[in-house]
């Protein structure tokens, strides 16, 4: 289907007689229909198509749990913001690619997954998390300056088996999104057997890249339902700087092999002291949209894993310069970047302890169920909870799992969600009270170290005080149209 395409042909006679109430078989079989006709566009998608497909979204939508995406979709189409050439760009990607993003995503995860985790937990007393983050294994072959998964052991990992169970676990509670992460994912032979065998799942995978060649690439596209996330630290100074020389020129190859292959792809970008000033800049930005990238993630250093250095985090005027900046790509770019802190106020604070709705944990290689990635404490792990013939959910209601989703959300203002960097003394609590088991030799440092303790203590309320004083600036108008500070308005370009 070349040129505009219009769905008066696929569905002229739906949109006349949908029900307020949809059976959930004429909901599978409406939602089987736009996968097949967002699957074969290759043209531009028009603001109809879009605006036809969020009025099915919303029917669809029963309990209204999505009523705030949605209608955000609404309001950009109607002021034609820049971010809707995502979906031009989409449209020209690889079929497959694009037919899992709307059947496993969309579909399975989203509208159909949602209801099903809501209707689990309710008869299994249990949380209910939009997914959650698996390590197969931590082997890799860089030595990351600041790798938060940098102390754990580097050995087998889970066997193929074990996560494959853990996957089944997950279907069953309605999970159909799972983050993979590591160590280096693809330095398991086997992991793309894994995400093929669970083809109606999706898997955001992140990635160093160096391993993705034109070969692995093509394979990735075949599958179409894994989104490889890369790493990339700003352009190669900053990168080789933390990953090593040579990193940057191996990463930017993936990225044009993704991109050959019509595979859906994003970044991921730690801000540290080292590259603050490059991720400023919008020539960062816009080299990641020409090299193909759709979507990426921001996740602050925080001082864990390897060599913690408190030196390498932002300030907090400088997270705050950067969020801006952030906010402006975002108006600007179809380049959709989550600010995995910042954000907050989107998801309502801290995600962590498979909280229900947004939230999420992490189950690293040697199945420990840790409330999140940078977490690395426990009170469970995945192993012995089947060899005692229990299920993945059966590891959510720990009493470790179960203070922290009582504290939640740790701070009235969800720009400070985080209870490790921005309400310390809540993840000490936490620890205190439940006893959880640190996951690898050293992890204790976060809480226990007193230079640590006393540069997070100091560095939260400076973050408080920070965000007080803007918001009395910003009052009574809308933070976002708050004027840039100087120092981000000079680093523009």
């Amino acid at each position: 289907m070349e040129g505009t395409f219009s769905m008066n042909d696929g569905f002229r006679s739906n949109r006349r007689k949908m029900p307020s109430a949809v059976s959930d078989y004429a909901q599978d079989k409406i939602f089987d229909q736009i996968s097949t006709i967002f699957s074969q566009i290759q043209g531009r998608i028009s603001h109809d198509v879009l605006n036809r497909a969020l009025g099915i979204a919303q029917k669809l939508d029963r309990a209204k749990d999505y009523s705030r995406e949605i209608e955000a979709l609404k309001k950009a189409i109607e002021i034609n913001h820049p971010y809707l050439q995502f979906f031009d760009i989409l449209a020209k990607k690889n079929p497959q690619c694009r037919k899992k993003l709307i059947r496993n995503f969309l579909i399975n995860a989203a509208f159909n997954g949602n209801k099903k985790r809501k209707d689990f937990s309710f008869t299994h007393n249990t949380p209910r998390p939009f997914f959650f983050v698996i390590s197969p294994s931590m082997k890799c072959n860089l030595h990351c300056v600041g790798c938060y998964a940098g102390n754990y052991r580097r050995d087998e990992g889970l066997s193929y088996q074990v996560i494959d169970r853990i996957l089944n676990d997950a279907k069953t509670m309605g999970i159909y999104f799972i983050t993979v992460s590591g160590g280096e994912p693809f330095y398991r032979e086997d992991i793309l057997d894994l995400f093929a065998e669970h083809d109606d799942m999706y898997f955001q995978v992140f990635t160093n890249g160096t391993l993705i060649d034109a070969e692995l690439a093509e394979k990735i596209g075949r599958i179409g339902n894994i989104a490889p996330v890369i790493s990339c630290e700003g352009f190669e100074g900053e990168t080789d700087h933390r990953r090593g020389n040579g990193t940057f020129r191996k990463i930017c190859l993936a990225m044009d092999n993704l991109r050959e292959a019509g595979v859906i792809f994003g970044f991921s970008t730690v801000p540290a002291s080292y590259n603050y000033a490059t991720l400023l800049k919008d020539a960062y930005y816009e080299f990641l949209v020409k090299k193909g990238v759709l979507f990426g993630w921001l996740f602050q250093y925080i001082p864990i894993g390897s060599r913690p250095d408190p030196g390498l985090m932002l300030t907090p005027e400088q997270r705050v310069t950067l969020h801006d900046r952030v906010k402006e790509a975002r108006n600007r770019l179809p380049l959709f970047i989550a600010d995995f802190w910042n954000d907050g106020p989107y998801v309502d604070g801290c995600l962590a302890a498979g909280r229900s709705s947004r939230g999420y944990f992490h189950i690293n290689s040697n199945g420990d169920i840790e409330p999140c990635v940078f977490v690395h404490f426990a009170a469970g792990n995945i192993k012995d909870i089947y060899k005692e013939g229990g299920s993945l959910w059966d590891g959510l209601n720990s009493a470790f799992f179960k203070e922290i989703r009582a504290g939640q959300p740790w701070n009235d203002n969800h720009q400070m969600p985080c209870m490790i960097i921005d309400n310390p003394h809540c993840l000490r609590n936490v620890v205190r009270k439940t006893r959880p088991y640190p996951t690898h030799e050293g992890a204790e440092s976060i809480i226990r170290y007193p230079a640590l303790v006393k540069h997070l203590d100091q560095y939260s309320e400076k973050l408080a005080d920070l965000l007080r004083e803007r918001d009395s600036l910003c009052r009574p108008i809308e933070a976002s149209q708050c004027e840039l500070p100087e120092e981000a308005q000079a680093s523009s370009h």
